[in-house]
Protein backbone atom coordinates (compact mmCIF):
# COMPACT_ATOMS: atom_id res chain seq x y z
CA UNK A 1 0.00 0.00 0.00
CA UNK A 2 2.43 2.53 1.09
CA UNK A 3 4.88 1.46 -1.94
CA UNK A 4 1.65 2.06 -4.26
CA UNK A 5 1.45 5.58 -2.56
CA UNK A 6 4.65 6.60 -3.01
CA UNK A 7 5.17 5.65 -6.42
CA UNK A 8 1.83 7.71 -7.21
CA UNK A 9 3.35 10.89 -5.91
CA UNK A 10 6.81 10.44 -7.62
CA UNK A 11 4.50 9.83 -11.36
CA UNK A 12 2.63 13.65 -9.79
CA UNK A 13 5.42 14.64 -10.02
CA UNK A 14 6.91 13.45 -13.20
CA UNK A 15 4.09 14.60 -14.54
CA UNK A 16 4.36 18.43 -13.15
CA UNK A 17 7.99 18.54 -14.48
CA UNK A 18 6.92 17.12 -18.21
CA UNK A 19 3.98 19.47 -18.08
CA UNK A 20 6.07 22.08 -16.69
CA UNK A 21 8.60 21.41 -19.51
CA UNK A 22 5.77 22.19 -22.38
CA UNK A 23 4.56 25.05 -21.38
CA UNK A 24 8.26 26.93 -21.09
CA UNK A 25 9.00 29.19 -23.47
CA UNK A 26 11.75 29.53 -26.21
CA UNK A 27 12.86 32.18 -26.03
CA UNK A 28 16.12 33.58 -27.84
CA UNK A 29 17.46 36.33 -30.39
CA UNK A 30 17.47 34.19 -33.59
CA UNK A 31 13.98 32.99 -33.08
CA UNK A 32 12.55 34.12 -35.98
CA UNK A 33 15.60 33.91 -38.05
CA UNK A 34 15.22 30.44 -37.39
CA UNK A 35 11.78 30.17 -38.10
CA UNK A 36 11.83 32.07 -41.38
CA UNK A 37 14.58 29.84 -42.18
CA UNK A 38 12.62 25.65 -41.17
CA UNK A 39 9.59 27.51 -43.04
CA UNK A 40 11.27 27.46 -46.10
CA UNK A 41 12.90 24.29 -45.98
CA UNK A 42 8.89 23.39 -44.77
CA UNK A 43 7.56 24.58 -48.23
CA UNK A 44 8.67 21.94 -50.61
CA UNK A 45 10.85 19.67 -49.22
CA UNK A 46 11.76 18.48 -52.27
CA UNK A 47 13.00 21.91 -53.90
CA UNK A 48 14.24 23.17 -50.53
CA UNK A 49 17.62 22.47 -51.19
CA UNK A 50 18.29 25.26 -53.10
CA UNK A 51 17.16 27.97 -50.33
CA UNK A 52 20.46 29.64 -48.21
CA UNK A 53 18.99 27.37 -45.21
CA UNK A 54 19.58 24.74 -47.17
CA UNK A 55 22.83 25.42 -48.37
CA UNK A 56 24.10 26.20 -44.72
CA UNK A 57 23.46 22.68 -43.84
CA UNK A 58 25.63 20.93 -46.41
CA UNK A 59 23.65 17.51 -47.23
CA UNK A 60 25.84 14.47 -46.57
CA UNK A 61 24.45 11.56 -48.90
CA UNK A 62 24.87 7.89 -47.58
CA UNK A 63 26.23 10.02 -44.17
CA UNK A 64 26.18 8.26 -40.24
CA UNK A 65 22.63 9.37 -39.51
CA UNK A 66 22.74 10.66 -35.21
CA UNK A 67 22.79 8.47 -32.91
CA UNK A 68 19.17 7.49 -31.62
CA UNK A 69 17.22 9.92 -29.04
CA UNK A 70 19.62 12.87 -30.78
CA UNK A 71 17.75 15.83 -30.01
CA UNK A 72 16.04 16.75 -33.49
CA UNK A 73 16.50 20.40 -33.12
CA UNK A 74 20.51 20.05 -33.12
CA UNK A 75 19.95 17.64 -36.92
CA UNK A 76 17.23 19.24 -38.08
CA UNK A 77 18.58 20.98 -41.03
CA UNK A 78 21.49 18.34 -41.81
CA UNK A 79 18.53 16.14 -42.05
CA UNK A 80 16.23 18.15 -44.41
CA UNK A 81 18.99 19.01 -46.47
CA UNK A 82 20.00 15.18 -46.67
CA UNK A 83 16.50 14.63 -47.42
CA UNK A 84 16.41 17.15 -50.28
CA UNK A 85 19.73 15.70 -52.03
CA UNK A 86 17.70 12.21 -51.95
CA UNK A 87 19.42 10.44 -48.87
CA UNK A 88 16.46 7.84 -48.36
CA UNK A 89 17.98 7.02 -44.84
CA UNK A 90 17.97 10.33 -43.65
CA UNK A 91 14.39 11.15 -44.93
CA UNK A 92 13.32 7.85 -43.52
CA UNK A 93 14.55 9.25 -40.19
CA UNK A 94 13.40 12.68 -40.30
CA UNK A 95 9.85 11.49 -40.81
CA UNK A 96 9.74 9.36 -37.59
CA UNK A 97 11.54 11.76 -35.48
CA UNK A 98 9.29 14.54 -36.42
CA UNK A 99 6.49 12.25 -36.30
CA UNK A 100 7.41 11.47 -32.78
CA UNK A 101 7.50 15.21 -31.86
CA UNK A 102 4.51 15.70 -33.43
CA UNK A 103 2.54 13.12 -31.32
CA UNK A 104 4.17 14.21 -28.16
CA UNK A 105 2.15 17.17 -27.06
CA UNK A 106 -0.87 15.22 -27.47
CA UNK A 107 0.38 12.24 -25.36
CA UNK A 108 1.41 14.52 -22.33
CA UNK A 109 -1.92 15.20 -22.13
CA UNK A 110 -3.69 12.41 -22.42
CA UNK A 111 -0.78 10.90 -20.22
CA UNK A 112 -1.28 13.62 -17.43
CA UNK A 113 -4.74 13.38 -17.28
CA UNK A 114 -4.30 9.24 -16.68
CA UNK A 115 -1.85 9.81 -14.18
CA UNK A 116 -3.55 12.43 -12.35
CA UNK A 117 -7.07 10.55 -12.09
CA UNK A 118 -5.08 6.89 -11.50
CA UNK A 119 -3.19 8.62 -7.94
CA UNK A 120 -6.44 9.82 -7.15
CA UNK A 121 -7.94 6.60 -6.23
CA UNK A 122 -8.44 5.41 -3.35
CA UNK A 123 -6.96 1.80 -2.04
CA UNK A 124 -9.04 2.34 0.65
CA UNK A 125 -11.23 -0.84 0.37
CA UNK A 126 -9.60 -2.43 -2.06
CA UNK A 127 -8.73 -6.24 -2.22
CA UNK A 128 -5.65 -7.88 -2.55
CA UNK A 129 -6.43 -8.72 -6.58
CA UNK A 130 -7.25 -4.99 -7.09
CA UNK A 131 -4.25 -3.77 -5.13
CA UNK A 132 -1.90 -5.73 -7.62
CA UNK A 133 -4.08 -4.27 -10.35
CA UNK A 134 -3.60 -0.89 -8.86
CA UNK A 135 -0.11 -1.47 -8.91
CA UNK A 136 0.41 -2.99 -12.20
CA UNK A 137 -1.26 0.31 -13.55
CA UNK A 138 1.15 2.29 -11.44
CA UNK A 139 4.00 0.61 -12.70
CA UNK A 140 2.93 1.14 -16.76
CA UNK A 141 2.21 4.57 -16.12
CA UNK A 142 5.06 5.17 -14.55
CA UNK A 143 7.07 3.35 -17.91
CA UNK A 144 5.41 5.65 -19.95
CA UNK A 145 6.13 8.66 -17.99
CA UNK A 146 9.93 7.37 -18.54
CA UNK A 147 9.65 7.31 -22.03
CA UNK A 148 7.37 10.77 -22.38
CA UNK A 149 10.88 12.04 -20.52
CA UNK A 150 13.22 10.65 -23.55
CA UNK A 151 10.92 11.75 -25.91
CA UNK A 152 10.63 15.54 -24.42
CA UNK A 153 14.52 15.20 -24.69
CA UNK A 154 14.51 14.41 -28.32
CA UNK A 155 12.04 16.89 -28.91
CA UNK A 156 13.42 20.26 -26.83
CA UNK A 157 13.01 22.83 -29.24
CA UNK A 158 11.69 21.85 -31.94
CA UNK A 159 8.75 24.58 -32.91
CA UNK A 160 5.75 24.15 -35.53
CA UNK A 161 7.70 25.50 -38.20
CA UNK A 162 9.61 22.07 -37.78
CA UNK A 163 6.80 20.36 -37.58
CA UNK A 164 4.74 21.57 -40.39
CA UNK A 165 7.11 19.95 -42.42
CA UNK A 166 6.51 16.43 -41.59
CA UNK A 167 4.00 16.26 -44.44
CA UNK A 168 6.27 17.41 -47.00
CA UNK A 169 8.58 14.82 -45.59
CA UNK A 170 6.56 11.77 -45.68
CA UNK A 171 5.79 12.61 -49.32
CA UNK A 172 9.77 12.98 -49.87
CA UNK A 173 10.55 9.69 -47.96
CA UNK A 174 7.67 8.10 -50.04
CA UNK A 175 9.82 9.20 -53.10
CA UNK A 176 12.92 7.78 -52.10
CA UNK A 177 11.59 4.47 -51.60
CA UNK A 178 10.24 4.09 -47.42
CA UNK A 179 7.01 2.08 -48.13
CA UNK A 180 5.62 3.16 -44.74
CA UNK A 181 5.88 6.70 -45.89
CA UNK A 182 4.69 5.65 -49.12
CA UNK A 183 1.39 4.34 -47.74
CA UNK A 184 0.84 6.90 -45.24
CA UNK A 185 1.01 9.77 -48.07
CA UNK A 186 -1.11 7.21 -50.32
CA UNK A 187 -4.15 6.99 -48.05
CA UNK A 188 -3.83 10.28 -46.02
CA UNK A 189 -1.23 12.49 -48.33
CA UNK A 190 -2.00 16.30 -46.31
CA UNK A 191 -4.72 15.51 -44.45
CA UNK A 192 -2.02 13.42 -42.08
CA UNK A 193 -1.38 17.04 -40.51
CA UNK A 194 -5.29 18.77 -41.81
CA UNK A 195 -3.50 22.11 -39.76
CA UNK A 196 -0.97 22.21 -42.43
CA UNK A 197 -3.48 22.93 -45.46
CA UNK A 198 -4.50 26.59 -43.65
CA UNK A 199 -0.88 27.68 -44.63
CA UNK A 200 -0.56 25.45 -47.61
CA UNK A 201 -3.49 24.59 -49.57
CA UNK A 202 -2.26 23.98 -52.74
CA UNK A 203 -0.36 20.76 -50.84
CA UNK A 204 -3.79 18.65 -52.59
CA UNK A 205 -2.75 19.20 -56.22
CA UNK A 206 0.65 18.10 -55.06
CA UNK A 207 -1.07 14.56 -53.68
CA UNK A 208 -2.88 14.47 -56.72
CA UNK A 209 0.68 15.36 -58.58
CA UNK A 210 2.81 12.50 -56.81
CA UNK A 211 0.21 10.01 -55.97
CA UNK A 212 0.03 8.11 -59.13
CA UNK A 213 4.05 8.39 -59.64
CA UNK A 214 4.35 6.66 -55.77
CA UNK A 215 0.84 3.87 -56.83
CA UNK A 216 3.48 2.89 -59.90
CA UNK A 217 6.63 2.63 -58.12
CA UNK A 218 4.56 0.35 -54.99
CA UNK A 219 3.10 -1.89 -57.60
CA UNK A 220 6.65 -2.20 -59.70
CA UNK A 221 8.30 -2.90 -56.37
CA UNK A 222 5.95 -5.45 -55.16
CA UNK A 223 4.06 -3.77 -51.99
CA UNK A 224 1.09 -5.36 -51.07
CA UNK A 225 0.19 -2.32 -49.00
CA UNK A 226 -0.49 -0.71 -51.92
CA UNK A 227 -2.66 -3.04 -53.45
CA UNK A 228 -4.68 -2.89 -50.23
CA UNK A 229 -4.77 0.69 -50.61
CA UNK A 230 -6.10 0.30 -54.50
CA UNK A 231 -8.83 -1.85 -54.08
CA UNK A 232 -10.25 0.23 -51.01
CA UNK A 233 -9.51 3.48 -53.22
CA UNK A 234 -11.73 2.00 -56.30
CA UNK A 235 -14.55 0.57 -54.14
CA UNK A 236 -17.75 2.15 -54.55
CA UNK A 237 -18.43 4.29 -51.78
CA UNK A 238 -14.67 5.11 -50.36
CA UNK A 239 -14.34 7.66 -48.56
CA UNK A 240 -11.08 7.48 -48.86
CA UNK A 241 -8.23 10.84 -50.18
CA UNK A 242 -7.06 8.31 -52.69
CA UNK A 243 -10.12 7.02 -53.53
CA UNK A 244 -11.22 10.63 -53.96
CA UNK A 245 -8.67 10.69 -56.34
CA UNK A 246 -9.09 8.11 -58.21
CA UNK A 247 -12.51 7.46 -58.51
CA UNK A 248 -15.02 4.47 -57.94
CA UNK A 249 -14.64 1.69 -60.59
CA UNK A 250 -15.72 -1.70 -59.87
CA UNK A 251 -13.72 -3.52 -62.39
CA UNK A 252 -10.42 -1.87 -60.68
CA UNK A 253 -11.64 -3.04 -57.21
CA UNK A 254 -12.02 -6.87 -58.53
CA UNK A 255 -8.67 -6.80 -60.30
CA UNK A 256 -6.66 -5.39 -57.06
CA UNK A 257 -8.67 -7.42 -55.29
CA UNK A 258 -7.98 -10.44 -56.98
CA UNK A 259 -4.55 -9.77 -56.40
CA UNK A 260 -4.54 -9.44 -52.91
CA UNK A 261 -6.60 -12.73 -53.09
CA UNK A 262 -3.53 -14.66 -54.97
CA UNK A 263 -0.85 -13.32 -52.22
CA UNK A 264 -3.44 -13.88 -49.38
CA UNK A 265 -2.82 -16.02 -45.99
CA UNK A 266 -5.38 -19.69 -46.59
CA UNK A 267 -7.06 -17.73 -43.08
CA UNK A 268 -8.32 -15.28 -44.76
CA UNK A 269 -9.14 -16.92 -48.27
CA UNK A 270 -12.58 -17.54 -47.08
CA UNK A 271 -13.57 -13.99 -46.20
CA UNK A 272 -11.56 -12.49 -49.78
CA UNK A 273 -13.78 -14.98 -51.89
CA UNK A 274 -17.13 -13.82 -50.77
CA UNK A 275 -16.07 -10.13 -51.08
CA UNK A 276 -14.68 -11.10 -54.48
CA UNK A 277 -18.06 -13.05 -55.77
CA UNK A 278 -20.34 -9.70 -54.12
CA UNK A 279 -18.02 -7.93 -56.50
CA UNK A 280 -18.09 -10.33 -59.64
CA UNK A 281 -21.97 -10.30 -59.37
CA UNK A 282 -21.82 -7.00 -61.02
CA UNK A 283 -19.29 -7.71 -63.89
CA UNK A 284 -19.29 -9.12 -67.39
CA UNK A 285 -17.70 -12.43 -67.49
CA UNK A 286 -15.33 -11.06 -70.10
CA UNK A 287 -14.45 -8.55 -67.64
CA UNK A 288 -13.80 -11.06 -64.72
CA UNK A 289 -11.47 -13.20 -67.25
CA UNK A 290 -9.47 -10.19 -68.01
CA UNK A 291 -8.98 -9.17 -64.26
CA UNK A 292 -8.10 -12.92 -63.29
CA UNK A 293 -5.58 -12.87 -65.71
CA UNK A 294 -3.91 -9.50 -65.41
CA UNK A 295 -3.98 -10.18 -61.55
CA UNK A 296 -2.20 -13.34 -62.15
CA UNK A 297 -0.12 -11.96 -64.16
CA UNK A 298 0.94 -9.34 -62.21
CA UNK A 299 1.56 -11.45 -59.25
CA UNK A 300 4.01 -13.54 -61.30
CA UNK A 301 5.68 -10.43 -62.32
CA UNK A 302 7.13 -8.87 -59.21
CA UNK A 303 5.10 -9.70 -55.92
CA UNK A 304 6.50 -11.84 -53.57
CA UNK A 305 5.53 -12.71 -49.95
CA UNK A 306 1.49 -12.79 -48.92
CA UNK A 307 -0.33 -10.03 -49.16
CA UNK A 308 -1.90 -10.22 -46.01
CA UNK A 309 1.66 -10.77 -43.53
CA UNK A 310 1.24 -6.91 -43.00
CA UNK A 311 -1.76 -5.70 -43.73
CA UNK A 312 -4.29 -7.48 -41.04
CA UNK A 313 -7.69 -6.02 -40.86
CA UNK A 314 -7.78 -1.88 -39.47
CA UNK A 315 -4.54 -1.88 -40.50
CA UNK A 316 -2.82 1.69 -40.42
CA UNK A 317 -0.97 3.21 -43.17
CA UNK A 318 0.54 5.90 -40.76
CA UNK A 319 2.17 3.58 -37.98
CA UNK A 320 5.52 4.91 -37.62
Amino acid sequence: MKRSLWIGAGLIAVVAAVTGAYYAGRAGADAARRELRIQALAEDPATAGDTAAAAAAVPIKGGALPAPGTPLKDNFARLQASANAGDAAAATRLVRDLDRCSRLRSSQWRNAGATEELTRRSTEGMSAAQLRTYQALLDAMELRQQRAQQEQAMCAGVDDAMLASLVGNIAQAARLGDEQARACYLERGPLYDARSLIRRPDALRGYRAAATQLVEAGLAAGDWRVVDLLQQAYEPGSKSLLGGLLGADPVQHYRYLKLYRLGAESHRAQQLDQQLAAVAAGLAPAQIAEADAWAQNTLDAGFKGRSTDGTPPGWEACDF
